[in-house]
């Protein structure tokens, strides 16, 4: 792997809040001008709807769409919540961003004013970061390098799934630890997804997930209280995680490609 050749097709961040309450179009639209008026775009798409059965109490739905176009890619936040018993979800994506500095401050500015601009007193409860890259390999040719290297040690089981052999991918996921108080960064949930990029098979197509919940999945008997210690904060800007996401990124494929040298 070619860690200098590292690009980003897209970067998505989330937070996941509450408590839960139904958001009407009359807020969803002041949401619409705050965030226009931090990124100073005027031409952000606005989208509002609404689902469940309204005459349930609490069985409402809501969606709030913003998009603009952004030469290829595009870049879009959604605010919405399916149940009153989830939590509300801010998703931010950007696709084909200019650079991983412009994303972070789009969405460090988009998160402050959709805070803003909604009226509560809001606990996050869980942050994540999904990087979708491409890298070049040195012998151009992704199929290769997953079959030889990366799968080097699988004997000739391969071999026997038939030939010839036209998509590989792997799967790693890493599991999420308490945090410790000085560092509310630390343990997240890890998963690196490495696939052959189809529209160019000389390259590799990487998806990473970073994932920082408010409790961390440690074992815990039934009525017995959470200790303090293992409730992380989420209180880092959108940017924090996702320079924390993409230097483990950057990380793994420097060791892939460390890893291709000793073979």
């Amino acid at each position: 792997m070619l860690s200098n050749s590292l690009q980003i097709r897209g970067l998505l961040f989330a937070f996941l809040f509450g408590p839960p309450r139904f958001i009407e179009r009359e807020e969803a639209s002041k949401v619409h001008g705050a965030v226009c008026d931090a990124l100073g775009h005027d031409d952000l798409s606005f989208h509002y709807s609404t689902s469940g059965e309204a005459e349930k109490a609490g069985a409402k739905g809501f969606s709030i769409a913003l998009q603009r176009k952004e030469g290829r890619g595009n870049f879009s936040v959604t605010i919405d919540n399916k149940h009153f018993t989830q939590p509300i979800r801010l998703l931010l994506e950007y696709n084909w961003p200019p650079s991983r500095e412009h994303a972070k401050e789009k969405f460090d500015m988009t998160q402050e004013a959709a805070f803003e601009a909604l009226a509560g007193d809001w606990q996050r409860v869980l942050a994540e970061v999904r990087i979708r890259a491409q890298c070049d390999t040195l012998e151009h040719d992704g199929l290769g390098f997953i079959r030889k290297k990366l799968l080097s040690s699988t004997g000739d089981w391969v071999a026997r799934l038939g030939s010839p052999l036209s998509f590989c991918g792997l799967k790693f996921e890493v599991a999420t630890t308490p945090p410790k108080e000085v560092d509310p960064l630390e343990g997240p949930k890890r998963e690196l997804n490495i696939e052959l990029l189809r529209e160019d098979p000389r390259s590799l197509y990487l998806d990473q997930m970073s994932q920082w919940p408010q409790i961390s999945s440690v074992p815990s008997i039934p009525g017995q209280l959470i200790p303090a210690n293992t409730i992380r904060k989420i209180t880092a800007k959108p940017s924090e995680y996702v320079d924390n996401a993409y230097d483990y990124l950057v990380a793994c494929v420097n060791s892939l490609a460390a890893f291709k040298e000793k073979l």
